[in-house]
């Protein structure tokens, strides 16, 4: 063989090792290739029979054994990946077997805003215990000068039970807390309906049953709370607003921690026992849960409840959840203690003052349709 005949010869291999080289090649990127779509569809299947938490949920403290734990990390999970959300908690048969402090922590007291309200209720509940009030219908002019104000005729037929239902007529004018004479500046305008007539929210109504408050005890209901409540409740940490004459304000102004809204919420959900001792009657409890008034909820200005027909107690708002009797005490911008006696189940949630309706009916949705529903009701 000639010197050319080799080249040739050599040449002719390298090419055919070059075309299997190519074809190997060809062959290894559509291995490659069949691997990544089969990665991609397993990834597609398991995102959607699965869902990987986006934060690592921890529990405590749950003995039944018939609680679905996985399915409640799950809406835990929703819950605390919105936006506004401060902290949450939760108490099951008298155990806290969940808490989350997305701002602040154990110690941050959180501004309640209307939650203010459902706990002046309870002060009521201890003054009809203690015989300091004979009956709700008892009208404001056996305590107030009702005549230092406009129309004392008509105002004067104001009861207890009507600022405790939201049915005195009184205008929500929360203008009240800015000035000197916050008393006079509400009882001077004029009502917007008849005592009893209608139903209508008003902080500056409850103002007003502040100050009864404080005649019939000759303490304010801040005093008179932390000693018959607070106390025995092991509440300390709290901030409790007054207005320009020192008097506790009856529509916001009540700051709690969390944990210490659980408390409130244990509470009722004894019927008004905590631990060995009766703190609030169970009639009270019953009586001031009880819906005497009822108007469609889930939109507009009442967002943060559920989509169904809702109801007013005497100062706590009530639903029915899947046949189950479920109250709150609600405070502005997101701010819960709910409740369910029959499951023994506590809720609270703290939530920035800027919340939207959409974050509201959110929690709404994630909590009174999903999570107060996964707990099973407890047999006593």
């Amino acid at each position: 063989m000639n010197i050319f005949s080799k080249h040739y010869y050599r040449l002719e291999l390298l090419i055919r090792l070059s075309t299997k080289i190519n074809a190997l090649k060809n062959i290894l990127a559509t291995i490659i290739f069949l691997l990544f779509l089969s990665s991609c569809e397993d990834k597609e299947v398991a995102s959607a029979d699965t869902k990987n938490p986006l934060h690592e949920i921890s529990l405590r403290n749950i003995i039944d054994s018939t609680l679905d734990v996985n399915l409640l990390k799950e809406s835990l999970d929703e819950l605390i990946e919105l936006n506004y959300l401060r902290a949450v908690a939760i108490s099951y048969n008298d155990q806290l077997i969940f808490d989350y402090f997305k701002i602040g922590n154990e110690e941050q007291r959180y501004p309640v805003y209307s939650v203010t309200k459902s706990v002046l209720s309870a002060a009521f509940g201890l003054a009809f215990d203690q015989n300091l009030i004979d009956s709700e219908d008892t009208t404001i002019d056996s305590f107030l000068n009702i005549f230092n104000y406009n129309d004392p005729e008509i105002k004067k037929t104001i009861s207890v039970k009507h600022l405790l239902s939201m049915q005195s007529g009184i205008r929500d004018d929360t203008n009240y807390i800015r000035r000197a004479e916050p008393i006079k500046y509400i009882l001077d305008q004029d009502l917007l309906y008849a005592p009893g007539k209608f139903w209508n929210y008003s902080s500056a109504g409850t103002h007003i049953l502040s100050a009864v408050f404080e005649k019939i005890t000759n303490k304010t209901p801040e005093v008179f709370v932390n000693e018959h409540l607070f106390e025995p409740l092991g509440i300390e940490n709290y901030y409790w607003e007054v207005d320009a004459n020192g008097l506790s304000n009856g529509g916001w102004g009540l700051h709690l921690t969390l944990h210490d809204m659980i408390k409130l919420g244990r509470l009722y959900s004894n019927d008004g026992k905590w631990e060995s001792r009766q703190l609030i009657s169970s009639s009270w409890v019953d009586r001031s849960t009880l819906k005497n008034q009822f108007f469609s909820s889930g939109s507009g200005s009442w967002a943060y409840l559920p989509n169904n027909e809702s109801g007013y107690g005497y100062l706590w708002w009530i639903n029915n959840i899947n046949d189950s009797k479920v109250f709150s005490a609600l405070g502005y911008g997101g701010q819960y203690i709910i409740i369910d006696k029959h499951k023994k189940l506590v809720i609270a949630i703290a939530s920035k003052e800027s919340s939207t309706n959409s974050y509201r009916k959110k929690i709404s949705s994630i909590v009174f349709e999903d999570i107060i529903s996964i707990f099973p009701q407890i047999n006593e």
